[in-house]
């Protein structure tokens, strides 16, 4: 089996089977985290103690994973709130800034006619490191790079304020004085470690609680 036959293989797994499956045991009005694998690996219930959050993310998605899956991701959950955070997958596939960007605010669109009761949260696309360090993999890291991803933020940024939606800012939080994702806060360039997941949790947490009794 070629290696992207396997991951069509898990992805459906993940959604058809996994998503599905789960959904028929949460609790409407939960916050959702949509993403890719910095959702994914985000260990949201040990960050967020107190608040019922449902990790609806798939690593190696992209925007248009999403849109094929927002019914198993966001619909049949009833959320309360949605986090939203894709694209740097994207850019590592070197899709044009308006395409990312269009289909982001289709996302958007879709949970808004679909869950109006959910207050929608939209986070930037979070920094990568091309630094000279011996931990960074320049293979994983990629085609992405930061100039791109902060022309996609703005655009994130603009698209928020168009559909009355939340943006967060979490991309400058990650930053060092050279504009690379700092080191402590990185595995190899893309993923972040368990520190990184700390500050990303410390931006997050007041949206998270917010309106909570």
């Amino acid at each position: 089996m070629r290696l992207i036959d396997a991951i069509t293989n898990l992805y459906k797994k993940q959604v058809d089977n996994a998503f599905i499956e789960l959904n028929k045991c949460a609790k409407p009005g939960g916050i959702v985290f949509v993403g890719d694998s910095i959702t994914d690996f985000f260990r949201l219930n040990e960050f967020f103690h107190g608040a019922y959050v449902i990790n609806r993310g798939i690593s190696g998605d992209t925007t248009d994973g999403v849109l094929n899956r927002l019914s198993q991701s966001v619909f049949e959950l009833s959320p309360s709130k949605v986090f939203l955070l894709i694209g740097t997958n994207d850019i590592g596939d070197n899709k044009s800034e308006d395409y990312i960007i269009g289909n982001i605010s289709e996302i958007i669109g879709r949970i808004q006619e679909q869950c109006p009761e959910a207050r929608i949260y939209l986070q930037s696309v979070y920094p990568v490191s091309k630094a000279k360090d011996r931990k960074i993999k320049r293979f994983i890291v990629g085609r992405r790079n930061n100039e791109k991803i902060c022309r996609v933020n703005e655009g994130l940024k603009r698209i928020a304020q168009e559909k009355g939606v939340v943006y967060i800012d979490v991309y400058s939080r990650l930053i060092d004085e050279t504009g690379n994702l700092k080191s402590e806060y990185t595995v190899e360039g893309l993923h972040l470690t368990v520190e990184g997941y700390r500050v990303c949790a410390d931006v997050l947490r007041p949206y998270v609680f917010e309106n909570i009794c």
